[in-house]
């Protein structure tokens, strides 16, 4: 194992931070796979679970059983882990300039389109490489405006040339589930029934720049604005899997997560031993554009009537919030229904606070809201 410490720029004088990432097996040996935790870095179940990998895959290691290029950044938001407020940890947001640290990353088609105008390629794994090589360029070349920037920079550094990216993160209280690229669609399945997976939500491009999308959407823009490049195939499968809640962690649970981790790398070929096979099991395939986002229309105190992992009906009553100044109970309906599978645990709620995530199985007219 190799360990790379990458400082990041002062915010403020003698307040330098840097980022740390694991490097196993040899670049260009086998498919290159990133694997990232707590990017929102108040959430904290992936961090130990890529404590727990990391150690199977030093195991792996002095076993001569790596075949591929694995990175692991189990504290991806150094920044973040570091913002604590009254003994709280704030880590979604940036304090300074109030942006999600899971947002806004760079729109990496837009930065090679020009330099690859003029590339000839002889086949897929030539345009791959090519791409591979102008994304890398690109970003060693940005400026860094800002600490945020700077990390936001270095972790597709790390990601943008890799053939799988999973990004580790979790909700407030939820299910296991996963977002992933419809492209990807089968992939994502198998990835599901390895984790224990029984939700995906598919979204191609749900606004805002986060991480996974930055690292597969570039390959989608670049194939739709230029037509010899439309015949090939993209070249990232960079998912988000979303590790139940905040408050979910423990030995148990991460080090479990860490071996369904390690069976998919082998079945996905970069560990040795015989391919485990795909469990059996049943995974939904959601669309994004399916789900909504349940927000309080009042403020008071949040029953819950309905849990994460319960399926509703369209109009069906989901939680209820009382205000013991007036007695008042308002009833917080589902829109179309579908699978809770994640929200909220604190038992109070202000106007407009996210109260319930629901994945349904029809897209609608506003559905798949953007979460903060």
């Amino acid at each position: 194992m190799k360990i790379n410490h990458h400082n990041l720029p002062e915010h403020a004088l003698g307040g330098q931070r840097r980022l740390t990432s694991f490097h196993f097996g040899q670049p260009g040996m086998g498919k290159k796979i990133y694997l990232q935790a707590s990017l929102h870095a108040d959430e904290l179940p992936g961090m130990l679970v890529l404590h727990y990998l990391k150690r199977l895959l030093c195991q792996a290691e002095r076993r001569g059983e790596i075949h591929s290029e694995i990175i692991l950044v189990p504290v991806a938001n150094p920044l973040g882990l570091a913002q604590v407020l009254l003994n709280g940890g704030v880590g979604r947001f940036d304090l300074v300039s109030g942006g999600n640290f899971n947002r806004d990353f760079p729109d990496l088609a837009q930065l090679v389109r020009d330099s690859l105008q003029v590339c000839t390629f002889h086949d897929a794994s030539d345009y791959r490489q090519q791409v591979r090589s102008a994304m890398t360029a690109a970003l060693s070349m940005m400026p860094s405006r800002s600490e945020v920037a700077a990390l936001r920079q270095q972790l597709l550094l790390l990601a943008c040339d890799a053939d799988l990216v999973l990004d580790l993160h979790c909700d407030d209280r939820a299910i296991l589930h996963m977002y992933a690229d419809p492209a990807y669609c089968q992939q994502a399945e198998v990835l599901a029934r390895f984790m224990d997976i029984g939700a995906v939500l598919l979204s191609q491009d749900s606004g805002g720049g986060s991480f996974d999308e930055a690292c597969g959407l570039p390959w989608h823009r670049l194939a739709a604005s230029h037509s010899d490049w439309s015949q090939f195939e993209p070249g990232c499968m960079a998912v988000t899997l979303e590790l139940r809640g905040q408050q979910d962690v423990s030995h148990a649970l991460a080090s479990n997560d860490a071996e369904r981790l390690y069976h998919y790398l082998q079945y996905y070929g970069a560990l040795a031993g015989d391919p485990p096979a795909v469990p059996e099991r049943e995974t939904l395939m959601l669309p994004f554009a399916a789900g909504e986002i349940l927000r309080a229309s009042a403020s008071g105190v949040l029953l819950l009537l309905r849990q994460p992992g319960d399926w509703v009906e369209a109009n069906e009553i989901v939680a209820e919030v009382i205000d013991p100044l007036t007695d008042t109970v308002t009833a917080v309906c589902a829109q179309a229904g579908g699978l809770i599978y994640a929200c909220r645990s604190a038992p109070f709620v202000t106007l407009g606070a996210e109260i319930a995530k629901i994945a349904g199985k029809t897209p609608f007219e506003g559905g798949g809201g953007l979460a903060a």
